[in-house]
């Protein structure tokens, strides 16, 4: 797995999910990469900063499994290349990196995540910041038909009308025992 840090405070986010897909895998091989597109920071110091965010994660990881690898690189260049060719030279089966700064979806190729996206060589995990729900997102009445109708109900009156009828829920089901029932 190639991990793309850009040492801003979002790092640890990009840091945590990557680890929880690693956590999956029985003997994880992990690279943590840092891109350094200014030739004026150095390299050792870059490195330092990647390892003062990596290695405290790492310390926490060990408590799970210690059945793992993790390198730390510190590339040249721009960075959607170098992710990209990282995870092509170490055969990843998953790049996770943030989307942040990726606001507008008809720009997506002109960004770092939409051009790694691009030229990714394999499934690649792109972590974003949730938006924090609103009261003004979703019509009250709706909530309180859900919840009074345990799920089986999902709009009020005023959204039922034959415009949104064309939107149906299954009912829920536990999959390691229950059944799908329309």
């Amino acid at each position: 797995m190639v991990v793309g840090i850009d040492l801003t405070e979002y790092s640890e986010i990009v840091l945590e999910h990557a680890l929880d897909q690693a956590a999956r895998h029985e003997a994880p091989e992990l690279h943590f990469l840092y891109v350094k597109e200014n030739k004026k920071r150095a390299a050792e110091e870059m490195k330092q900063r990647l390892s003062a965010i990596v290695f405290p994660a790492l310390q926490t990881f060990n408590q799970y499994g210690t059945n793992w690898r993790a390198r730390l690189h510190v590339r040249a260049g721009k960075p959607d290349q170098e992710i990209a060719m990282l995870a092509a030279d170490v055969r990843a089966d998953l790049i996770v990196i943030g989307q942040f700064g990726l606001h507008s979806s008809t720009e997506k190729y002109k960004t770092v995540p939409g051009r790694v996206l691009n030229a990714a060589p394999c499934p690649t995990l792109v972590v974003g910041m949730p938006q924090p729900m609103s009261d003004l997102d979703q019509c009250a009445f709706c909530a309180a038909v859900r919840e009074d109708s345990d799920g089986e109900r999902w709009f009020c009156d005023g959204h039922s009308e034959p415009r949104h009828a064309e939107h149906m829920v299954t009912p829920m089901t536990v999959w390691t025992g229950g059944s799908l029932m329309w």
